[in-house]
């Protein structure tokens, strides 16, 4: 248990029982504007990491987190280890790009402890290319007790969501976290090709696999959400920008799905492990 913290607002107070948990791969450029936002206030912080080697764990370590070490099966596994390690009831599920502001933390302090309320709902803010946009991501139960939640996980993208048996139990907050989505063009670029990796990855494992017109339509429809109802087009370069990787995300995952055909004809060994790695960074 770390020392007593001090809200901005009113005196010395104890930290809240919360885990906040982590899932980290080669972070540190990032990581620690995270970690500052909560460890004054929560008492442990959760760590998975799936091998970094640019001195993320030693930045975890720094704060007192509680580093463990897996291999990266999907975000939804990933997130679900990350549950696992908790010591406390209640968990708070952040990335490493992301953080709890000052209006955030008051508002969770004040409510925690409402009565029979298991889960809090909260949408996040995004930061795109240097300035803070319009659109936000649909609020999602990230602070939560451990046995209401869990992770639906379809292909790429995990979702966080609570137990049927708890749904009338939970709770909106006003308060968005932050999410540094973006900074430069090139990490978007990254970004996109490690993620349609993965995608295409699970799409070939759960042998889903729609053909190129059907992932043309989705991308078309993604890039059409975020602009309208995303309020993207309000955000001029930077959400056309994001519109357009969304539709690239989509026609790139079909040719890596080919790509993947191709590696696994010639290396039916050992082809995972080679795409993970070259192509999917993990």
């Amino acid at each position: 248990m770390r020392a007593a913290t001090i809200d901005e607002r009113t005196d010395e107070r104890d930290p809240l029982p919360i885990s906040v948990c982590i899932t980290t791969k080669d972070n540190a450029d990032i990581i620690r504007r995270c970690l500052e936002s909560v460890h004054d206030w929560t008492d442990e912080i959760v760590v998975v990491d799936s091998d970094s080697r640019d001195g993320t764990i030693e930045i975890c370590e720094e704060y007192g987190a509680n580093v463990y070490q897996h291999e990266f099966k999907g975000f939804g596994d990933i997130k679900t280890k990350s549950i696992a390690h908790a010591t406390n009831d209640w968990v708070l599920i952040l990335d490493s790009d992301e953080e709890v502001p000052p209006a955030l933390r008051r508002e969770i302090i004040d409510v925690f402890g409402s009565s029979g309320i298991v889960g809090f709902y909260i949408r996040k803010r995004e930061h795109i290319l240097g300035a803070w946009s319009h659109q936000y991501h649909v609020k999602q139960p990230v602070l939560a007790r451990k046995e209401a939640l869990y992770y639906q996980q379809e292909h790429l993208w995990e979702r966080p969501a609570i137990r049927d048996e708890y749904a009338e139990r939970t709770r909106d907050l006003e308060h968005a976290l932050n999410n540094y989505t973006v900074d430069r063009v090139s990490e978007r670029e990254t970004k996109m090709m490690q993620y349609s990796a993965l995608e295409a990855l699970q799409i070939v494992e759960l042998d889903k696999r729609d053909g190129a017109a059907v992932l043309l339509a989705k991308g078309i429809g993604a890039a059409l959400y975020r602009l309208v109802v995303g309020r993207a087009i309000l955000d001029g370069y930077r959400g056309f920008y994001m519109a357009f990787t969304d539709v690239n995300h989509y026609v790139t995952t079909y040719a890596k799905i080919r790509d993947i055909e191709r590696l696994r004809n010639r290396r039916p060994e050992d082809w995972k492990e080679i795409w993970l790695e070259e192509e999917c960074g993990r």
